[in-house]
């Protein structure tokens, strides 16, 4: 007998994921990596992305410098 699929729109997925603990949101979130269900994105990717907001907004080399020095930091 197969799995029963319910279809949900984004945003009850986000209304659901809000009812989380940050802990069950982390081992959810966990889950869906060890599963491979969610894939991060590439470097390349977030490169491109990164590249053209910085385009389109205008930011300068100095407010980029400080973005990246916050990001390594980050966990």
């Amino acid at each position: 007998m197969a799995n029963p699929t319910i279809e949900l729109s984004k945003q009850q997925v986000i209304n659901a994921l809000l009812q989380l603990t940050p802990k069950e949101l982390k081992n959810t979130l966990n889950a869906l990596f060890k599963q491979k269900l969610f894939i991060p994105s590439t470097l390349r990717e977030i490169t491109k992305e990164a590249s053209s907001i910085v385009k389109r907004e205008g930011i300068g080399p100095d407010v980029v410098e400080e973005a990246i020095k916050w990001a390594r930091v980050q966990k």
